[in-house]
């Protein structure tokens, strides 16, 4: 029975990369966004679709049961999961971004990530004695941004709760042989990146997933 990849966050670009990646390495693959339809997936990628809200916790809770019933537990969870909002009143007024679309920014960039955790956490119980297990979320440099950018704030917050995530998982379950990363690509001078390339995530995820031991949470790496 092969290894079974659950992408959250599916779509163009990095989504889109690593589930393929996964794929031609032999993985079952499932991926989850609000949007995709489950059939068209399945018809163009051959991977299992699902519809999931990650602000949801009930969603989630039933996506991961799907997920489970069809291919088993997921060996790797990668969250790619996030939402952009800058305040309209840009970088002179970080209050004026909405109420809603902060909201968003933690709920999708943070919040839901728990959720994911958790569940991940819960299928990685069920392989002990077929690792690697392996939760990586896809980053920027946000979290160590001094001073955040004022008009993303949202966007910046849900960075932060997620890398603590992270660093808590990946610190209280070491001894376990579970692993938790934050990884995320930065520009040539350690900067961020506008465009993050899709491919350089897929092999540097794909990379993490084989490693003997957990080593940093924190990763950053530059386009190939």
């Amino acid at each position: 029975m092969s290894a079974v990849a659950f992408i959250v966050g599916f779509g163009k670009g990095v989504g889109s990369a690593v589930a393929a990646k996964f794929k031609k390495e032999g993985f079952s693959v499932a991926v989850a966004s609000r949007s995709l339809i489950p059939d068209e997936v399945e018809k163009n990628y051959g991977y299992l679709g699902v519809r999931m809200d990650v602000a949801r916790a009930g969603q989630v809770a039933a996506a991961f049961e799907h997920v489970e019933k069809k291919l088993g537990p997921a060996n790797l969870v990668v969250y790619n999961a996030s939402a952009y909002a800058s305040a309209p009143g840009g970088k002179e007024d970080p209050l004026s971004l909405a109420e809603e679309d902060f909201l968003q920014g933690v709920s999708v960039g943070g919040i839901g990530a728990y959720y994911v955790a958790q569940h991940a956490n819960s299928g990685f119980n069920k392989l002990v004695h077929t690792p690697p297990r392996v939760f990586i979320a896809t980053g920027n440099a946000l979290p160590w941004a001094q001073p955040p950018p004022p008009n993303l704030l949202g966007l910046s917050t849900g960075k932060k709760v997620l890398a603590n995530i992270v660093e808590a998982c990946a610190t209280g379950y070491a001894q376990t042989g579970k692993r938790f990363y934050y990884a995320y690509e930065v520009s040539p001078k350690g900067g961020p990146v506008r465009s993050p390339d899709p491919t350089t995530h897929a092999n540097q995820f794909w990379k993490l997933y084989n490693l003997k031991e957990q080593g940093d949470w924190a990763v950053k790496f530059t386009k190939e």
